[in-house]
């Protein structure tokens, strides 16, 4: 009886044992085994050395020493395994079927764990012997895997319509340290592609009568330290499947310079950093998208099997520490294409949500420093911009909602173009906040179609080719609030074919040299009851009017501040009935026409002055 008590008592603790603290059952304790090649070794010994762990048991590590290894058929890795090669170990691929080497897909079922826990550190991977042929392979390829390491390698030379590493469907990859380059031919293709387990043309393999295709994407890959250059296109993915998105991918520290077109081209991607990397001589930096034009052959139907995803409520994309230069645009069928450091493209059923753009810095852009659409509660923060063609920063097709803060722009957009600092097109309650923004092509801030209710202040805006800030067609209801302006050409404030504005607190400062014109000119929209209100700026030096409004009814002109005016302080032309102008402080209006007319009215009817201070 004692005995049973005993027994069972010994029962009850290791089931409490193994509740509380999770003790493994039946764990398989691997055993560890290393093999070596020797110099010359074949592509068949090779294989047998990898074939230890054909059946697992071991965690297996094969060394290569240095030397030249012809590679005539496509390598097979197992779980488990690590290859450690000199870094003076050639492995030459000398056949065109199939990549140099490949995890074993002999028993996948789908999902992540086919294969596992595999290194590849070190070697030369080298496919220089067939660039010429023309066909497309891979140099390394995991399909369906978890936990891959590709680290310290230099990998390079392939055919046209190959790429030198393919994740598929791999959970936890990671590229370290690597070196890669290398492509012969036209078509753009990625030296490292991201890609998603979905049929035998957009992932091919040898493997592929054993392989299940199930419309797995990449979760958890990281690219990290490595160069990449000589190349179409450095890191990305050109085809997603309706319903499927990658997750979790980081690109950081590495350099990534002369790329035919992108250097990162991200196709539904969410939870992406792209972070401390140096971007240089490409077509474009960082292509972000959900959308693209010829999404027909690029968005593919989800197999009938796949359980589809809802879009992100956000993307959570962040671009911030890079480093951009020499962002040029490229030919395609003759017209010029890209050009740009950062863009991203979402359409109105497919926004592209929640992207932080911070700390960058682009110099020498043949199109855009930042070109985003489609991308609403967009920041874009803190970053240097030197020496666009095209506008420094633009935002356009619904990214409403965003934030444009702190940023540093220099002589973007192409004097006498329609380019200049931070624009907006068809973008509702845009933030655009304590920016500094010098000798801008054309207008420093400008609003176009239907912008509404954005926020324009703390900006510092000097040497503007024309307008130092600009609203147009039907831009509305914007606040213009405690920017300084400098320096202007043309119009420090310009609106036109607008119907209504607040305007407070801002310093508008012209230029005889330059023969700055009016402070502030205002063309409402004809035909709607159009409101402005214009109080407590303060304007010095314009070559014709302080203020000019039309076309504006019932607005308030109040408590500015004028200095210095060729003609009249303030001009109230037709169509602005009923406004008042009160408490305006004017000095030196009309000083070279010798006018002495501070304000003048024509063809307003009921307009109210009251307090106005002068002196002439």
């Amino acid at each position: 009886m004692r005995n049973k008590i005993f027994k069972f008592t010994i029962f009850i603790l290791l089931v409490f044992i193994a509740i509380n603290f999770q003790l493994p059952v039946n764990a398989e304790a691997l055993n560890d085994k290393s093999v070596y090649a020797v110099p010359d070794t074949t592509s068949t010994q090779l294989q047998e050395l990898l074939d230890y762990n054909k059946y697992g048991g071991y965690d297996l590590t094969v060394y290569i020493p240095a030397g030249e290894y012809t590679l005539n058929k496509e390598l097979r890795i197992y779980s488990n395994t690590t290859i450690i090669a000199d870094k003076d170990a050639k492995l030459m691929k000398n056949h065109q079927k199939g990549a140099m080497i490949a995890n074993d897909l002999s028993k996948d079922k789908g999902g992540y764990n086919t294969t596992k826990n595999i290194t590849i550190d070190g070697g030369v991977w080298d496919s220089s012997r067939i660039a010429t042929k023309g066909k497309g392979t891979e140099s390394l390829r995991f399909i369906h895997a978890t936990n891959v390491t590709i680290k310290n390698a230099v990998i390079c030379n392939v055919p046209e319509n190959s790429h030198l590493v393919t994740f598929a469907g791999v959970r936890n990859g990671t590229v370290d340290n690597c070196t890669l380059f290398g492509y012969k031919g036209s078509n753009f293709k990625e030296a490292i592609q991201i890609d998603i387990v979905h049929n035998n043309v957009v992932v091919p393999s040898m493997q592929s009568d054993v392989l299940k295709y199930d419309d797995l994407a990449c979760d958890g890959i990281t690219i990290k330290n490595s160069e990449i250059y000589n190349y179409p296109r450095a890191i990305g993915s050109h085809t997603s499947i309706k319903g499927v998105f990658h997750k979790n991918i980081k690109i950081t520290g590495n350099n990534l310079h002369d790329i035919d077109e992108a250097a990162i081209k991200a196709y539904n991607y969410v939870n992406l950093e792209v972070s401390n990397n140096k971007i240089s001589n490409v077509g474009i930096g960082v292509l972000a998208y959900t959308f693209i034009t010829n999404q027909a052959q690029h968005y593919l139907p989800a197999l009938k099997t796949t359980k589809k995803e809802p879009l992100p409520a956000t993307y959570n994309i962040v671009i911030k520490n890079n480093q951009f230069y020499q962002m040029k645009q490229i030919d395609s069928k003759g017209a010029p294409l890209w050009g740009d450091a950062i863009r991203t493209i979402g359409i109105k059923s497919r926004p592209l949500t929640g992207v932080t753009i911070t700390n960058n810095t682009i110099n020498h852009a043949d199109r855009y420093g930042m070109f985003l659409q489609g991308s609403p509660g967009c920041t874009i923060s803190e970053n240097t911009i030197r020496q666009t063609t095209n506008s420094g920063i633009y935002i356009i097709g619904g990214s409403d909602y965003s934030e444009v803060l702190n940023n540093n722009l220099t002589r973007t957009g192409a004097y006498g173009t329609e380019a200049g600092g931070i624009g907006l097109s068809t973008s509702k309650d845009v933030t655009i906040e304590d920016n500094m923004i010098t000798s801008p092509g054309k207008s420093g801030i400008f609003l176009y179609s239907d912008s509404k209710s954005g926020t324009i202040s703390n900006n510092s805006i000097q040497s503007a080719g024309v307008n130092a800030i600009a609203l147009y067609d039907n831009s509305d209801e914007a606040l213009i609030t405690n920017n300084t302006i400098t320096a202007y050409r043309k119009r420090g404030i310009f609106i036109n074919n607008t119907s209504s504005a607040i305007l407070t607190y801002n310093t508008i400062t012209g230029t005889s040299e330059l023969n700055s014109e009016d402070a502030i000119h205002i063309n409402g929209e004809i035909g709607n009851l159009n409101n402005f209100i214009l109080k407590e700026n303060t304007i010095q030096t314009a070559n014709r009017y302080g203020i000019y409004v039309s076309n504006a009814p019932k607005s308030y002109i109040g408590s500015n501040t004028i200095i210095d005016t060729v003609k009249q302080a303030i001009y109230l032309d037709s169509g602005s009935n009923e406004t008042k102008i009160y408490y305006n402080t004017i000095t030196n209006a009309g000083f070279i026409e010798n006018s002495k007319m501070g304000i003048a009215v024509s063809g307003s009817k009921k307009v109210l002055l009251y307090g106005n201070y002068y002196s002439l």
